[in-house]
């Protein structure tokens, strides 16, 4: 294996604080108008499956092309069930099942699903604990945050999100980030 993958493998273990910025709520209608609130910062770049493969293979004796195939048929057999109108328990993480909007109608005898059907989306209900008297998103119990850099543009507005700072900034995208 290549130093890349070890130097990928040791940041994947490194605790690191996620980021956010304050921003100003601009919304003249809006009770909260002139307050600033806490926004969360977002990587431009997915944790893909080839990445999540290498983690789940250093924690566990698995090889990495045999976890990428579990995670792969995850999905399918997320998506097959789903698809039967069940709810799937992903342990750890939460539960997925499908939901849909629709359009209300006055009477009973004017519904129409290809008209009154609108949207099919995907809920997802996060696994919690008890803690503290609170309750507690598993999948989130260990993220922490600190306050980012926030850039001005050229006419001082703020921008948010680390692509749009390295764009104020004329930095060309880090390789890896």
């Amino acid at each position: 294996m290549d130093n890349q993958f070890f130097i990928n493998l040791l940041k994947s273990f490194t605790i690191m604080a996620n980021k956010y910025a304050l921003q100003k709520n601009t919304n003249s209608k809006s009770l909260a108008f002139g307050k600033y609130y806490g926004r969360p910062l977002y990587d431009d770049k997915f944790v893909e499956l080839d990445e999540l493969a290498d983690f789940i293979q250093a924690q566990a004796s698995v090889k990495r092309s045999d976890c990428k195939a579990v995670i792969d048929e995850l999905g399918n057999a997320i998506q097959h069930y789903l698809g039967q109108g069940r709810k799937v328990k992903v342990n750890g993480l939460g539960i997925f099942k499908p939901g849909f909007s629709s359009a209300g109608v006055n009477d009973i005898t004017q519904w129409n699903q290809d008209r009154d059907l609108k949207k099919t989306h995907l809920l997802f209900t996060p696994e919690t604990e008890k803690a503290d008297k609170k309750r507690v998103t598993l999948a989130t119990k260990k993220v922490t945050w600190e306050m980012a850099e926030v850039a001005v543009d050229s006419e001082g507005n703020e921008l948010f999100g680390r692509k749009k700072i390295r764009e104020a900034k004329g930095e060309e995208q880090e390789s890896g980030d």
